[in-house]
This record gives structure tokens, sequence and C-alpha cells, in this order.
């Protein structure tokens, strides 16, 4: 049986500012699940040396670049320090072989109005999966999987049901790990109790 074409929406109203990682929905600035989750990440990462973090942020964006070049222009270049991750991901790819549906999607809640971009969107064994790309040495299933059912959530208010999602972790040595997560309705609730308190710490703001 054929698989139905799948059309993954974009959103011209949403605007992503990467020099300062801000995101506008029709001249709006709203906040990323990300900020959202800043209370609990520095919870994790708070005794974690700066520059350590910052080492690790950018080298994740070097990877994540480089799989995003790959995807959409077929164009491989990466750094010799980095390559190990991108090598990773190609073995991931090459023995799971997604449809690639879209990668580095912005996307939005409609009602709670938070923002993020997804690493990426594709169909395995007919399920619309959703993507998220880890270059760190660590999981933290006490922040990832809120990140995650954020974006999933975010999707399903724009008509696209997420089937699947998962955390796929590359590592040093070329070698990669998935980590799935059990359905939690706790996850979401947590993100709309973050979204409330972002938009009430706001209000401080304005006063």
């Amino acid at each position: 049986m054929e698989e139905k074409e799948i059309i993954i929406p974009e959103f011209p109203e949403l605007e992503f500012e990467e020099r300062n990682h801000t995101y506008w929905l029709n001249g709006l600035e709203i906040p990323s699940v990300t900020t959202l989750m800043k209370i609990l990440s520095d919870k994790v990462y708070g005794p974690v040396d700066p520059q350590v973090l910052a080492n690790a942020a950018r080298k994740g964006t070097i990877v994540h670049n480089a799989i995003d070049n790959y995807l959409e222009f077929d164009v491989v270049d990466i750094p010799e320090e980095q390559k190990p991750y991108f090598d990773a991901f190609l073995s991931w790819k090459e023995e799971v072989n997604p449809e690639i549906l879209a990668t580095e999607r912005k996307v939005y809640h409609k009602a709670l109005r938070y923002a993020g971009m997804c690493d990426l969107l594709c169909r395995i064994d007919g399920k619309v999966t959703l993507v998220d790309y880890k270059t760190s040495h660590s999981i933290q299933p006490m922040l990832y999987p809120l990140q995650l059912e954020g974006y999933a959530k975010a999707w399903g208010t724009h008509g696209l049901k997420i089937d699947d999602q998962f955390n796929l972790q590359l590592k040093k040595d070329g070698s990669y790990s998935i980590h799935r997560y059990a359905p939690n309705p706790e996850y979401y609730s947590v993100v709309c109790a973050l979204s409330t308190l972002h938009n009430y710490e706001s209000k401080f703001d304005r006063r």
C-alpha cells in the first residue's frame, strides 16, 4: 500500500533571529522551548564551567549544521574534530533509511505561543517521527523529553500528528544511541506550567 504524501507546513509568520536565538511571531517576541526550560536546565548545568558549556554548544551547532547541509544539499563539510559525530549520523541514516520530510524546521504552538527548531522530521516504518540530535556525553532524562514533547505538541496544533519521537545521541567514537521515552502526560503538563510561569514573569518586565 502506497503511503500518503505528508506536507510539512511552513510558517512565514514565524521568524528566527539566530544571533540572539530569538523567535518573533507576527512581529511579537515569543519564547523558545529551551527558554521555557531554562529554570530546569540551570539545575542540571549550573555547576558546569561556562566555557565547557560554550564549547559543547559550539560542537553541537557545527554538527547540526553539517547534517542539515548534507540532507538539504548533499554537501559534506565538517571539521575533522567533529567528523565522528557526523559519521554516527550517517551510520544511523544508512541502517534506518528514514524518509526525510524536513530538516531544521521552525514551529510554534498556536495556543501557548512558544517556538522551537526541530532537527529532523522523517518517516520511519510508516510513522511520522521527530528526531532531536544530541552530541552531549550524557543524556538528561529529566530535560530532553520535555523538549521533544513541546515540539510534538506544537506540530499537533498545526494538524501534524507526531507518531514517534526520540533523541539521536551522536557519539565521539562514531557510534550512536536512540533514546525514546515512555509516553507520560507529565511531560506536557510541565511544558504548560513553564509557559505559564514565563508569561507571568514577563509581566514584571512591563511594570
